[in-house]
């Protein structure tokens, strides 16, 4: 009996500890949370749209490997504002600077990330003006290069290399 009333007190230990971290990053955590659910969303309707423009390259189906980058990102997220406040109540004392700085960098990130997802593949005059500034991520949802689809059998950058003579 003695065993299991350590292994308990123990395990009840533990659980306050992890409690008592969590519960200064807690309020720090949920915009961030919502701003991944927001890039999920936003990255399933360039999936959906993706489908509808290539129907037979790309599935628009949220993909299991995803949930993974999704799982990851909210652990190190977290772990970063647990970092952030305990620096801030370690070493700054008076004040929340470093971890408002930790969730501000990740909510621009995952802003940019959003916008990326909404401009790709989008015909909308803002969507076109951002897609000259950001990345588009049609290609991660067809798992080709986007080159190979928008001008397929197009090699004229090889091609010139050949009629000109060089390597």
């Amino acid at each position: 009996m003695t065993i299991a009333a350590k292994f308990a007190q123990l395990l009840i230990s533990i659980i306050t500890g992890l409690l008592v971290c969590i519960e200064t990053a807690i309020n720090f955590f949920v915009p961030c949370l919502c701003a991944i659910i927001l890039d999920v969303i936003t990255a399933y309707l360039l999936g959906r749209r993706m489908h509808k423009k290539y129907p037979e390259k790309a599935d628009g189906l949220f993909k299991s490997e995803y949930k993974y980058r999704i799982v990851f990102t909210l652990i190190i997220v977290f772990i970063a504002i647990i970092l952030g406040a305990y620096v801030d109540m370690l070493i700054v004392k008076n004040g929340d600077i470093a971890v408002r700085f930790v969730m501000a960098v990740f909510l621009f990130y995952e802003l940019w990330s959003c916008l990326e997802n909404w401009s790709s593949e989008n015909d909308a005059p803002i969507a076109r003006a951002l897609q000259r500034i950001m990345v588009n991520k049609a290609e991660r949802h067809l798992n080709v290069p986007l080159k190979d689809i928008l001008t397929p059998g197009d090699n004229s950058g090889s091609e010139k290399g050949d009629d000109n003579g060089e390597c």
